[in-house]
């Protein structure tokens, strides 16, 4: 297994992607977690820009594991024209992450919100069909679509039961559930859980926590448990899961959360691949 760095604590630290790259180049990392929002987000870029990032990629000898579709929060809310876009958006990006040579893309916030004036029942019919959509669109090109499994309650994908039942229920066969490790144990969710998924995880986030609050802070400063699940991730065939869709296997190190401020997103890697070493050496980049 090998580690991959997410850009996403760059972004919170108004990082340049490029500036970004060339610091995930220099600490080692052959693969990236990118995640499509602020300076990183293609749907913003002149096509200029988006061959320069191609080609820094390449140059770097970078490979994006998984692209995050950040700006997908309303994507089941009532409004069709807002849904609309948020599947525009995640096609644009999907794009995107296939001319860098990657094919993994991430649903984020847990595959869209809870609203108050909405039925559960049709959330996540919305939900749904957007994310078989996306994965319909993506299958002849090679796409894989994973799903991002939240750990609060207004989260339309909050539990793994629940992951497992929307694999289901989209019945597509490049859908996979996302195991963030992080948010398993503020779900309470120990490492005997990724039973339920067992045959179809493919990705995995290391991403840290206090146990209730999602902070998303420097790997070793919380209370996960990160070998425990690796492990079991192992022990269950996750490698071969990956084999079987001829991708590599990616831990990626998830860092940073827009309401905590990150003053050097470069000491939190390097500090997260300290603990890394002493708890799993066997994950390396």
């Amino acid at each position: 297994m090998k580690l991959a760095l997410n850009t996403y604590v760059y972004e919170v630290a108004k990082w340049p992607i490029e500036k970004t790259l060339t610091s995930a180049h220099r600490m080692g990392f052959r693969y990236t977690e990118y995640s499509a929002c602020g300076s990183g987000d293609p749907t913003t870029m002149t096509a200029r820009k988006r061959r320069d990032m191609v080609r820094m990629h390449k140059d770097l000898g970078l490979h994006s594991s998984q692209m995050l579709l950040a700006k997908v929060e309303h994507m089941a809310c009532p409004s069709a024209r807002i849904r609309g876009e948020v599947l525009d958006y995640m096609k644009r990006c999907s794009e995107f992450q296939l001319e860098l040579g990657g094919r993994q893309v991430l649903v984020c916030w847990g595959c869209g919100v809870h609203l108050a004036e909405m039925l559960p029942e049709t959330a996540w019919l919305n939900s749904i069909d957007a994310i078989r959509k996306l994965a319909r669109w993506g299958l002849s090109q090679g796409l894989l679509v994973d799903l991002e499994i939240e750990p609060h309650v207004y989260f339309i994908l909050n539990s793994s039961d629940k992951a497992a039942r929307m694999v289901e229920d989209i019945g597509m066969p490049n859908v996979f559930p996302n195991l963030d490790i992080g948010h398993f144990v503020i779900n309470r969710e120990g490492p005997q859980r990724i039973e339920k998924i067992r045959d179809k995880i493919i990705h995995i986030h290391l991403s840290e926590t206090q146990g209730y609050d999602h902070t998303n802070s420097i790997l070793g400063t919380g209370t996960v448990d990160f070998a425990s699940y690796v492990r079991k991730a192992v022990e269950l065939g996750i490698e071969a899961n990956c084999a079987r869709v001829g991708e590599p296997c990616i831990a990626g190190i998830e860092m940073g959360e827009p309401h905590f401020p990150v003053d050097d997103p470069d000491r939190w890697m390097q500090k997260s691949l300290r603990f890394l070493k002493g708890h799993m050496p066997e994950v390396t980049r």
